[in-house]
Order: C-alpha cells, then sequence, then structure tokens
C-alpha cells in the first residue's frame, strides 16, 4: 500500500534534489526527444495530413509512427517523474498553446514550444528551492505566467481589434 508521500510524489513530481547522474539523464532524454522532433517534423506534419500522402512522399510511416511512439513514451516517462501525473499534461498545453498564440507558422509553434517548456522547467528548478515548493507545481505557475504574458504584449493583427471581456460568451 503506498504512503501518503508517495502518493503526492506520483500525483505532482518528486520535490526530493535531483543528483547529477539523474539530471543528466533527464536533459538526455529531453535532447533526444526535442532533436528527433525538430528533424522529422516536415515528415510529421505530412503524415498528420495524410498517411497515403507520407507513403507516395517516400516517407516510412511505419517507422515514422514508431519513433514518434518512443519520442513520446520517452517524454512521457520523463515527465511522469520530475512532474508527477496531474501537472505532466499542463507542460504539454500550455507553452504549445502559448506557442500556438504567438507563431506564424508550424516550425514556430514547434520552436516557441520548446523554448517555454524548458524556460518553464528551469524556472521550477531553480524557483522551487527558493520558494520551498516542489519543482513540479512551480514550472506549471512559470508556465502559466508565460501564457498570460503572451496574451498581453502580442499585438492584435492590423484592422482587428481586440475581444473585449464585454463580448465574450
Amino acid at each position: 500500500m503506498a504512503t501518503g508521500d508517495e502518493l503526492i510524489e506520483a500525483l505532482f513530481g518528486a520535490a526530493r534534489a535531483r543528483g547529477p547522474v539523474e539530471t543528466a539523464l533527464g536533459l538526455g532524454a529531453a535532447a533526444i526527444a526535442i532533436g528527433f522532433v525538430w528533424r522529422a517534423r516536415f515528415a510529421l506534419a505530412i503524415r498528420v495530413v495524410s498517411a497515403d500522402l507520407a507513403l507516395t512522399s517516400g516517407i516510412d510511416v511505419r517507422r515514422l509512427d514508431l519513433r514518434y511512439l518512443l519520442a513520446f513514451a520517452l517524454t512521457v516517462a520523463m515527465g511522469l517523474r520530475y512532474l508527477g501525473v496531474l501537472l505532466m499534461g499542463s507542460l504539454v498545453i500550455i507553452p504549445a498553446s502559448t506557442a500556438r498564440y504567438l507563431a506564424r507558422s508550424m516550425a514556430g509553434v514547434q520552436a516557441i514550444a520548446v523554448v517555454l517548456a524548458v524556460a518553464a522547467m528551469l524556472a521550477g528548478e531553480l524557483l522551487a528551492p527558493r520558494l520551498h515548493a516542489a519543482p513540479g507545481p512551480v514550472a506549471i505557475v512559470a508556465a502559466a505566467v508565460m501564457f498570460f504574458v503572451a496574451l498581453l504584449v502580442r499585438p492584435s493583427p492590423a484592422g482587428a481589434s481586440a475581444p473585449r471581456l464585454q463580448d465574450l460568451p
């Protein structure tokens, strides 16, 4: 039977200090996943549109799907280790949403999302000891702050007016 501390760690990630080996493994896993997605970004975009189109473009769809699933599994495993079950989804969704709001192209969305996620995790790791909190929740708060800052600083498109609060449903 799991103790209360083990349950909290599973839900919100490990609050304990990480050694140099665990940190290096985490950084290495992140680099592998980011490198794969960046290198295969065009093939992945074609694959999302149509498997048949990807096949006719010379892309080995089965191999691409396997590599994508392995990168995804690696990302989720590391996220669960550092963030826990409840916060993992937030680190996937918030940087991607922020990047989608700021970027003008698919490559821009990918690059901005990666930078924001890494910045949020670094903020969590650096600020957590000073705040006497677990790094996972601090990282998610940092990602949320970046999202709201992006909402405030992004200029509206030319000729378009920003929605007013009273116009929202």
